[in-house]
C-alpha cells in the first residue's frame, strides 16, 4: 500500500526518500512505511537502510541546521534478536547498515532495543532515530501533544510537510476537527523554506 510519501517520490521521481516525524526533539525517521506487519522484514535491505540514514543525516544539516547529526538506530526484534536466536534481521542488514554508514563518515549509533532507545535519557543522547517500522516510531511520538507531530518528506525535489495525524476524513463534514496540527505543519514548512531557501513547498 503507498500513500502520500510513496505517492509524491513517483511524481517527483525521487528514488531515495523517507519519511520524517517531529515532534520538538523528537525526530523519527521510518525505514519502512505503510507496511503490513507480516511483511515488514521483507521490505529491510542493508542499501535502503544505509540510504535512508545517509538521507537522515543530510535532511538534518540542511532542513534543521544541525552540523554534526547524531542518529540511534533502533532494532526490528525483542532484544536486538539476541544474536541471532531470535531473528537474523539485526546480525544480516542492520548491524552491516550502521558500519557501512559509519564509515561513510555518518555519526550512528546502534541499533538498541526498540523499548529502550525512546527513553529519554538514551533518546536525548540523539538528534534522529531511524525506527524499523511505523508504528514502531509512531507511538512514542504521539503519546504526549500529537498536535505537535509533523510529518516532513526527505529527499523530495520540493519542501513537503504535514500534519503528523491522518486525514481525519471520518468527520470532514463535522467542522469539528482540531486544526493544531495543520497550523503547526504550516509553520515548520515556513520555517525550513527560510532556513534552506526553498522555493517550492507543500503543507497539507
Amino acid at each position: 500500500m503507498i500513500g502520500h510519501t510513496e505517492l509524491l517520490a513517483r511524481l517527483t521521481r525521487t528514488r531515495t526518500y523517507a519519511m520524517m516525524l517531529a515532534r520538538r526533539d523528537l525526530r523519527v525517521v521510518f525505514a519502512t512505511t505503510h507496511v503490513p506487519v507480516s511483511q515488514i522484514a521483507r521490505n529491510l535491505t542493508r542499501k535502503d537502510l544505509v540510504d535512508k540514514i545517509a538521507l537522515a543525516a543530510k535532511s538534518l544539516k540542511a532542513y534543521m541546521e544541525i552540523r554534526s547529526p547524531r542518529l540511534g538506530i533502533s532494532c526490528l526484534n525483542p532484544h536486538c534478536g539476541e544474536g541471532g536466536v531470535l531473528s537474523s534481521e539485526e546480525k544480516d542488514i542492520i548491524i552491516p547498515a550502521v558500519r557501512a554508514a559509519k564509515k561513510r563518515g555518518i555519526c550512528v549509533d546502534g541499533p538498541y532495543p526498540a523499548d529502550s532507545i525512546f527513553g529519554k535519557k538514551l533518546a536525548a543522547g540523539f538528534d534522529a532515530i531511524v525506527a524499523m517500522y511505523h508504528d514502531q516510531g509512531m507511538i512514542p511520538l504521539k503519546m504526549v501533544r500529537q498536535e505537535e507531530v509533523v510529518n516532513i518528506t526527505l529527499g523530495l525535489p520540493v519542501l513537503r510537510t504535514s500534519p503528523g495525524h491522518g486525514t481525519a476524513f471520518d468527520i470532514a463534514s463535522e467542522y469539528t476537527a482540531d486544526p493544531r496540527g495543520m497550523v503547526t505543519a504550516v509553520r515548520k514548512c515556513a520555517e525550513i523554506a527560510v532556513r534552506t531557501k526553498m522555493r517550492t513547498t507543500y503543507a497539507g
